[in-house]
């Protein structure tokens, strides 16, 4: 049986949600109809543009540059802070919707899914079909609108849901690449950042389709690997897999978008204390240690970067998390500013006898009553009963007793933290 697949994209996702969250808060205008980003802090002349309304694409405003140079290009431009919190809630409903379509569904990110519909037609109708009906439900009962890529690869799935916005169903089937794909700029393929781009157009490389027409050894010869990946993508053929779907050891994480850049190790640092505390917490609130400790970053430029580490034993120690934490931050770090950092603990069980470091002193013993302390008080009090000294300067900072029940409370249900 041939694989179908659907990527579900929601168009201008924080634009859309900040509008919708304005409007039931009693605001007029709907963001969504008049120039608008949302956006970090326009004063500080280095917060970027996340989302844009239609009608702000059209002054040549885009995703990624800074809000200083969108506000050059729009002088009557409307910038929005991000509200993420917002944007969790309407995120959630509608993977909600996604539930009653498919059991087998995978988070790309806060906006993106892929649903695997293999075998549904017989219950649910034509692929197309169940898009415009998946579509049109998200639309009519949470009020924003989604692109819906149909293939049989995730690759070509994504693809396709990147083709006209907003509000449409497209088909990218291997048949259909040289009508629909191959004419697309090359920088449209995924994958293909601006360097790549720069470098392929210097051989002439204007389309993917003339990606497609090269030699795939000559490619990867002056590319290396990514030059063979992209050969690859161009012609539909996912040689490097978008999805991951084999079973992992139960993990912990905790991450945070940040609404401007993040420009230096030091203050990378400072925001994986607090999300390190809300592991950390989950970890002890479900009797669970962990082996392994990972950070991921996403830059400016949405690259994705992760280092991992074993940590030799086994802790539900926030310093513990923390120290391997920043020195995986520190080994990574390369001076490009980011807007993501995650945080993660693997390879987590239940320990009937404590597996000790060889290391194990006085310290990481005050360390552990420490912890307990802490999440004594934040249990019975709240998060603000008790803070770290080095996070008191951070409003909004990540990590806490709240956030960590809530996240556990939400993958007991089986939703995304």
């Amino acid at each position: 049986m041939e694989k179908v697949i659907f990527h579900i994209d929601v168009n201008s996702a924080y634009l859309s949600w900040s509008s919708l969250k304005a409007l039931a808060e009693g605001e007029e205008t709907d963001y969504r109809t008049v120039p608008c980003v949302v956006g970090g802090d326009e004063s500080k002349r280095h917060g970027v543009v996340l989302a844009k309304s239609l009608p702000a694409k059209k002054y040549g405003i885009h995703t990624g540059e800074s809000l200083f140079e969108a506000r050059r290009k729009c002088p009557v431009l409307t910038i929005l802070k991000p509200d993420f919190a917002a944007y969790v809630k309407m995120s959630r409903a509608m993977f909600r919707i996604f539930e009653t379509y498919s059991p087998d569904i995978y988070q790309y990110s806060i906006d993106e899914a892929f649903l695997d519909m293999t075998g549904m037609e017989s219950l649910l109708g034509p692929p197309e079909e169940t898009a415009a009906r998946l579509k049109n439900q998200i639309r009519d009962t949470l009020g924003f609108t989604v692109n819906v890529g149909i293939s049989s690869n995730y690759l070509l799935a994504k693809m396709a849901s990147d083709f006209e916005k907003p509000d449409k169903v497209h088909t990218l089937y291997p048949g259909e690449i040289r009508e629909k794909m191959w004419p697309l700029p090359v920088g449209d393929l995924f994958s293909v950042g601006r360097s790549a781009r720069r470098k392929l157009e210097k051989y002439g490389v204007k389309t993917i389709g003339d990606l497609a027409a090269m030699d795939r050894g000559m490619l990867s010869a002056e590319l290396g690997v990514q030059g063979g990946v992209i050969w690859d993508y161009a012609n539909g053929i996912e040689s490097s897999p978008l999805v991951q779907r084999e079973v992992k050891e139960k993990s912990y994480g905790s991450s945070i978008t940040t609404s401007e850049d993040v420009e230096s190790c030091q203050a990378a640092c400072r925001l994986l204390l607090g999300l390190c505390e809300t592991v950390g917490t989950r970890l002890r609130l479900d009797s669970m240690k962990a082996g392994t400790v990972s950070v991921q970053v996403t830059d400016y430029n949405f690259k994705k970067r992760s280092h991992q580490k074993s940590l030799g034993h086994s802790t539900d120690v926030t310093a513990e998390i923390y120290e391997a934490a920043c020195s995986l931050m520190r080994e990574m770090w390369n001076g490009t500013p980011v807007r993501l950092i995650g945080v993660s603990c693997g390879k987590a069980a239940v320990e009937e006898y404590e597996q000790l470091s060889l290391f194990t002193d006085e310290k990481s013993e005050k360390q552990k009553k420490l912890d307990r302390a802490m999440d004594s008080l934040k249990s019975r009090f709240g998060d603000g009963a008790v803070v770290r000294a080095s996070l008191l300067k951070h409003s909004g900072r990540p990590g806490g007793m709240a956030k960590a029940k809530m996240e556990q409370k939400l993958e007991r249900k089986g939703e995304q933290p």
